[in-house]
């Protein structure tokens, strides 16, 4: 009967311990405010916690498969889809726009503005880990403004990290998302919205891993992003 009795005790330890572990968010950099904001109305609306993971994608994608027990991921769906994390279900947030900011230092009024000799350090993110790294050199392919911007161009891994360089005047302009810019529009100097037909659509979405798809806790997050008023409200104000 002991035997029993401290079995039956560590089973019930386990499932208490399951059900209180946190689910587990990671979204790239970028779009780290306004998860944020989303993660902190969830909650505030009788959620459970969410933990949250940000940086380059190429780096969470790698966590997911290794196991970092990471349910949810935001990102452009088709980077999600070619990748080797294996998804259950997308669930759409909106559209990701891209733009060029500049610092205020400088004023840009068309793409072409790069070329000015004032402009000396374009940023962009990596092209092979964030999704408008990608972007970006997929407008300036179709502008025919790669090769002439190769000197001036300066890769890093995000798009906070190119927001920063703006903000200090390490770059006078870069590429980033709209959600970005309008959050740091007072620390910089503007951004041109870019034509979208320059570069590949970038569909944002919650990519549920598999094996979380049956979880109380992604069904209920997913509930929320998905029909909440206010999450609609919070990713119109981010640019979405």
């Amino acid at each position: 009967m002991i035997r029993l009795f401290i079995v039956a005790l560590v089973l019930l330890f386990s499932v208490c311990n399951a059900a209180a572990d946190p689910l587990i968010l990671a979204a790239g950099a970028g779009y780290k405010r306004v998860m944020s904001e989303i993660i902190e109305a969830y909650e505030k609306n009788g959620g459970q916690r969410v933990d949250q993971i940000y940086g380059n994608m190429g780096h969470i994608l790698i966590q997911a498969k290794g196991g970092a027990n990471i349910a949810l991921i935001v990102g452009e769906r088709g980077f999600l889809e070619s990748s080797e994390t294996k998804f259950a279900s997308f669930h759409d947030i909106g559209q990701g726009v891209l733009v060029i900011a500049y610092s205020k230092a400088v004023r840009i009024k068309a793409p072409e503005d790069l070329l000015k000799p004032e402009i000396t350090r374009v940023a962009i993110p990596d092209e092979k880990h964030a999704i408008y790294g990608k972007a970006g050199m997929q407008f300036l392919h179709n502008t025919r403004l790669r090769d002439k911007l190769r000197e001036k161009l300066l890769v890093v891994s995000t798009v906070p990290q190119v927001s920063a360089y703006l903000m200090s005047g390490d770059a006078e302009a870069g590429f980033i998302n709209l959600t970005d810019a309008l959050y740091v529009k007072d620390r910089i100097g503007g951004y041109l919205v870019l034509d979208k037909a320059l570069y590949h659509p970038i569909k944002l979405v919650v990519g549920v891993v598999e094996g979380y798809e049956e979880r109380p806790e992604t069904k209920s997050f997913l509930e929320f992003v998905t029909r909440s008023p206010e999450v609609k409200e919070i990713s119109r104000k981010a640019g979405l």
